[in-house]
């Protein structure tokens, strides 16, 4: 008889965390900065790709692909300097993935960072309706 309560109770335990954890981190209304919530957002944004600027790497250079590395498409080459970030208008909906190269101690490094650049229609989070973007910063930064 114990056994079988237990086993009801831990159904039960399973059933009202099931129902009353959100889905997605998007799904909890807590987590909206409304002051990053745009109630107008046009069909591209900007990506902020971040570097670190340095006296041995006074300048980075970069290659931006829509898609993965290994697959993507090459849609930018340049070369960061006099900033430690970079931005570059592109579409939502697509997987951005950036190569930054630099160098340490006589050697090269790669810094390898890409994301699906989002956006997300908030209903009720904040005092409009609004859009959540997410995936618009790359960080290739030296830790």
């Amino acid at each position: 008889m114990a056994r079988l309560r237990m086993r009801n109770l831990t159904i039960i335990s399973i059933i009202l965390v099931a129902v009353l954890t959100p889905s997605s981190c998007e799904d909890f209304k807590l987590l909206v900065d409304c002051d990053k919530c745009y109630t107008d957002v046009p069909n591209k944004y900007n990506l902020e790709i971040k570097v670190t600027l340095d006296k041995e790497n006074p300048f980075v250079p970069i290659t931006l692909y829509k898609g993965k590395i290994d697959n993507g498409e090459v849609i930018q080459e340049d070369t960061i300097y006099a900033q430690p970030y970079y931005t570059i208008d592109v579409k939502f909906k697509e997987y951005y993935s950036v190569i930054a190269k630099y160098r340490h101690n006589g050697r090269v490094i790669y810094a390898v960072d890409g994301r699906k650049l989002s956006k997300k229609l908030d209903e009720s989070s904040c005092s409009k309706s609004c859009y959540v973007i997410s995936g618009d910063e790359l960080d290739l930064r030296l830790k």
